[in-house]
């Protein structure tokens, strides 16, 4: 949490930094009236993330057994409300998460090898609302909060080579579908009119993601 407050931070110093090269002005939080917000009524942005933790993937039991996972892929589309809802701007749109676990175990035994792999895949898809404040809505960098709504779904796969009779006694049964809901916060800073970096806290198909926002 320190750390995406310390990211936060940078983001709107950075932001700063751009508005005073440009005009010699110090960075402005805007309000009615004021200058121009990065996300407005007419906004379309496309996330393209990457992030960390999240997800229980049920490895990492039994000694000799290697535990491999991607990191959580994910895409947002988002979509301003036609009107503006109270001192800020609404955004609406849709969530797509992967993750991919792997855990394995090879034994050697007499001269003979033997694998046993379990493999999860972990969807998730979702609509998100997030609310954009005018107080926190500048020009080039904002901090926002929202809520997401969906379900995760996973598939579970085991593989061997062993020739055991009663190797499907270590076979799982992981496969499944979960409702997921969530609070979420996150940070976007413009370093050029149409393209952005953004951080996020909040469980998604992960707890932190981090990635470039295209606006269109």
């Amino acid at each position: 949490m320190k750390k995406l407050i310390l990211f936060v931070l940078a983001l709107i110093l950075l932001s700063a930094a751009t508005n005073a090269s440009e005009g010699n002005k110090p960075l402005k939080l805007s309000g009615p009236g004021d200058q121009p917000h990065c996300f407005d009524e007419t906004s379309r942005i496309i996330n393209i993330g990457v992030g960390f933790g999240g997800v229980n993937y049920y490895g990492r039991w039994g000694t000799g057994y290697v535990y491999k996972s991607t990191p959580a892929f994910s895409a947002t589309y988002e979509q301003a409300w036609p009107k503006k809802l109270g001192p800020g701007f609404l955004g609406v749109g849709a969530y797509v998460g992967f993750k991919h676990a792997q855990s394995r175990y090879d034994d050697y035994w007499f001269g003979n090898a033997y694998y046993y792999q379990h493999n999860w895949n972990h969807f998730m898809l979702a609509a998100r609302g997030v609310y954009h404040w005018d107080v926190l809505n500048a020009k080039n960098a904002e901090v926002y909060g929202g809520v997401l709504v969906g379900f995760r779904v996973t598939t579970y796969s085991y593989k061997t080579n062993s020739t055991d009779p009663y190797i499907n006694s270590y076979k799982r049964s992981d496969s499944g579908v979960w409702p997921v809901f969530s609070l979420f916060a996150g940070a976007r800073w413009y370093f050029v009119p149409k393209v952005a970096l953004f951080a996020e806290v909040g469980y998604g198909i992960s707890y932190l993601t981090g990635g470039v926002s295209f606006k269109f």
